[in-house]
């Protein structure tokens, strides 16, 4: 198994009241998740939405030229940020056992 251990600092941008706190922690929560991707990492952007109905965290990722997007609603900032990075991990682990599998898994994919 190949890791890539250089994880770019995402792109943030808030809406409503977004403490630095949450921020922070959600910030902390997507890199932890990028750790699992297949390949490098290319780009990152990362929402925090305190605005909408309910709490939203929407993450954006660019791992080797495959864009992933997750996003979680949840009661509050942190709860949301879990989801996201439950459901990006898993996204992530998708998409290592297409690369694990070969290139005509990554085209049917």
């Amino acid at each position: 198994m190949t890791s890539f251990e250089h994880v770019i600092s995402p792109q943030v941008h808030t809406h409503g009241h977004v403490g630095p706190e949450a921020t922070e922690y959600a910030v902390g929560k997507l890199t932890a998740a990028l750790h699992h991707a297949p390949g490098p990492v290319l780009r990152t952007s990362l929402t925090l939405d305190a605005a909408a109905p309910g709490d939203r965290v929407d993450a954006h990722v660019d791992v080797n030229g495959i864009g992933v997007h997750v996003h979680a609603v949840g009661a509050t900032l942190q709860e949301a940020t879990d989801l996201m990075q439950e459901r990006l991990r898993s996204r992530l682990r998708r998409i290592r056992r297409r690369y694990d599998a070969g290139p005509r898994a990554l085209m049917i994919g």
